[in-house]
């Protein structure tokens, strides 16, 4: 496994490993309570959840080279991903889980207590309702909770002038980029396409702010049980 992040440019101390063995025997718990996440055996979820959430910041340039002190939200965060994995990788960030089930917004937060993490919080609030946050987000990430244009127009009025919706994508159809690429107020780029070891494809799309429209925000609709790209929550 070891060799795997490696070959993303991943690193992870003893430390790091140990962290994600404690962080899925929270998910193993809360599974008990709630429907998380199917994909709990330790090489699935190492590759499917953690190495899924990290690898778009370490592959595409725009992510990679991000600097430290950011304001990250992470929209619709379930059981915790992409938003854990990167309050590790990045304890640089702040990083706000957005998420608008109570169960799993306090399994979120019983979660960042038992693993003292220190840079993230829990909001029980979907984008549109979280006004703390609003104009003032660096990065939004947003994986498995609906397509492009739906969570652009309800992720947009998070973002900071100068910032960036990271949309988390398994197979995305040129429909798809097609219909995000017209919402008012953002530039699209991407695909940026990159492999999931052992064998599935992955997309990233960013959506950025372009300062003329701000578009309003609807409620983005979550992907139920597999995602299009075949990743199960």
């Amino acid at each position: 496994m070891r060799e795997v992040f490696a070959a993303a440019g991943l690193t992870p101390s003893d430390a790091d490993w140990e962290f994600y063995e404690r962080l899925r025997q929270c998910v193993l718990r809360g599974n008990e309570r709630m429907n998380l996440t199917r994909l709990v055996e330790p090489a699935d979820f190492l590759l499917k959840h953690v190495l899924d959430s990290l690898l778009p910041f370490a592959i595409v340039p725009a992510l990679r080279d991000l600097p430290d002190g950011l304001l990250v939200a992470d929209v619709g965060s379930g059981a915790g991903f992409p938003g854990l994995p990167l309050c590790r990788l990045r304890p640089g960030w702040t990083i706000t889980l957005l998420e608008r089930t109570r169960k799993k917004a306090a399994f979120l937060a019983e979660t960042i207590e038992e693993l003292g993490i220190r840079n993230a919080r829990v909001l029980a609030a979907d984008a549109r309702e979280a006004k703390p946050l609003f104009g003032r987000c660096d990065v939004v990430t947003a994986r498995a909770v609906g397509e492009i244009a739906d969570v652009a127009r309800a992720a947009l009025g998070l973002l900071a002038p100068a910032g960036v919706l990271v949309h988390y994508k398994g197979n995305v159809s040129g429909k798809e980029l097609e219909e995000g690429a017209r919402v008012k107020g953002i530039s699209q780029e991407g695909p940026f396409l990159h492999d999931l070891p052992p064998d599935a494809k992955r997309a990233v799309v960013l959506s950025r702010p372009t300062g003329r429209t701000r578009a309003g925000p609807s409620r983005p609709t979550r992907a139920r049980g597999r995602t299009r790209g075949g990743r199960g929550r």
